[in-house]
C-alpha cells in the first residue's frame, strides 16, 4: 500500500526479504529426516548465540547510558566544591564566580535548542559521539585553565556537551534498546545523574584535602576519563533504526534491528511498525504545511474552497489515524471513528 511521498507501507514479506539476505539461520525445506534433526540443533545453537550477543549489546548500552547520565551529573555538580579553591587560586570576585557557574547552564540551554536539529539531520550516534568529544575537550580545558577567561571558555564547552548529551542519549536509548528494557535504561540514565553529582561532591572533598592549592584541576579534569570511555564504547553500537528509516535507509535499519533483537520476527515487526509510524507522521506534516499555506492565502480564496482543502486533507490521513487509534484503543470501533470524522 502506498503511503505519502518518500515512504511506502512495507508488508511483512517485503521486510523479511530485507532481513533474509543477512540471516544466518535459514534452512532448506527439502532436507531429509536426519539432516532436519542436525539442522535443528544448529539453528538452536545459532539462536542461543544470537540471544547472548544481544544481551551483551544491551549490557554495553546499559553501561554507556549510565556513563552518559554520570557525566551530566558530575559536570553540573563538580563546580560547587571546586569554586572555593578557584576563588583562592584566581582571586575571583563574586561576579566572576557567578559567571563561572552560570556559563555552563546557559550554554547547555542553548545547545539543547540546536541539538534536536543535529541529531535529526546527522544521527543520534553521531550526536552522542560529538557530545563525548566535547565533554573531553571541555574537561581538559578546565583542568588546564590558567585564568578566569580560559576557565569560562572550558565551562561553556562542557555546557555544550551537556546540552547535546542530555537531549540525545535518552532518545537513542528508547530507539535502540529492547522494548522490555527501555524504561529501565532511561531510569538508569536518570539515576546516574544523581550518582554523578554525589561522586563530584566526594571528589571535591577528597582533593581539597589532598591538594588544597591545585586539587581543583583534578576535580574539573577528571570528567575526561568517563567521556573517553563513552566515546570509545559508542563506536561499537549501531545507529538508531528509527533515524535510518526516517532517512530512507530501510535495509540498514533492518540489519540494525536484527543485531539488537533476539529473533527475526521481533526485528520484522518493529521495522514494520517504524515504517508505518514514519509514514503517518510524514502525511500529518504535509497536511500541516498545506493548512499553513491555506491560511497565508486566505485573502485570495473563499471559505468554501478552504473547507474543501481541509476535508481533502482529513480524508487523506484518516486511514492512517484510524489504524493508530485502533492499535492504541482496541475497544474503539470503526463506527465510532466514522462518527468522529463526520
Amino acid at each position: 500500500m502506498e503511503g505519502p511521498e518518500g515512504f511506502s507501507f512495507t508488508n511483512e514479506e517485503e521486510i523479511s526479504h530485507l532481513l533474509d539476505d543477512y540471516s544466518d539461520t535459514d534452512a532448506g525445506n527439502d532436507l531429509d529426516d536426519n539432516n532436519n534433526a542436525h539442522t535443528s540443533n544448529d539453528r538452536l545453537d545459532l539462536s542461543r548465540d544470537r540471544v547472548e550477543d544481544v544481551k551483551r549489546r544491551m549490557k554495553m548500552l546499559t553501561a554507556l547510558a549510565a556513563i552518559g547520565g554520570f557525566l551530566f551529573g558530575y559536570d553540573t555538580g563538580v563546580i560547587s566544591g571546586a569554586l572555593p579553591a578557584l576563588k583562592r587560586y584566581m582571586d575571583l570576585s563574586i561576579t566572576q564566580q557567578e559567571i563561572i557557574v552560570s556559563s555552563t547552564v546557559l550554554s547547555a540551554f542553548v545547545a539543547s535548542l540546536v541539538g534536536g536539529s543535529i541529531n535529526s539531520n546527522y544521527g543520534r550516534k553521531f550526536t552522542i559521539l560529538l557530545a563525548s568529544s566535547i565533554f573531553t575537550i571541555g574537561a581538559l580545558m578546565m583542568g588546564l585553565s590558567w585564568d578566569f577567561n580560559s576557565l569560562v571558555v572550558g565551562r561553556i564547552v562542557i555546557g555544550i556537551g551537556i546540552g547535546f548529551a542530555s537531549l540525545t542519549t535518552p532518545i537513542y536509548i528508547a530507539e535502540v534498546a529492547e522494548p522490555k528494557m527501555r524504561g529501565t535504561l532511561v531510569t538508569i540514565n536518570g539515576l546516574l545523574i544523581c550518582a554523578g553529582q554525589f561522586a563530584a561532591g566526594m571528589v571535591d572533598g577528597v582533593m581539597d584535602i589532598v591538594d588544597e592549592e591545585n586539587g581543583w584541576r583534578v576535580m574539573l579534569g577528571a570528567a575526561a576519563i568517563p567521556s573517553i570511555v563513552m566515546f570509545v564504547g559508542f563506536q561499537y553500537l549501531p545507529e538508531s533504526p528509527r533515524w535510518l528509516v526516517m532517512h530512507g535507509r530501510k535495509e540498514e535499519a533492518g540489519m540494525v534491528l536484527k543485531s539488537v533483537r533476539e529473533t527475526d520476527r521481533e526485528a520484522v515487526e518493529e521495522l514494520n511498525e517504524i515504517i508505518h509510524v514514519c509514514s503517518v507522521m510524514e502525511v500529518m506534516d504535509r497536511t500541516d504545511n498545506e493548512e499553513t499555506s491555506f491560511i497565508e492565502d486566505d485573502n485570495d480564496n473563499d471559505d468554501s474552497s478552504g473547507r474543501a482543502v481541509e476535508l481533502e486533507n482529513l480524508e487523506s490521513i484518516s486511514p492512517y489515524i484510524e489504524d493508530i487509534g485502533n492499535n492504541a484503543f482496541p475497544s474503539t470501533s470503526r463506527s465510532r471513528w466514522t462518527a468522529l470524522k463526520s
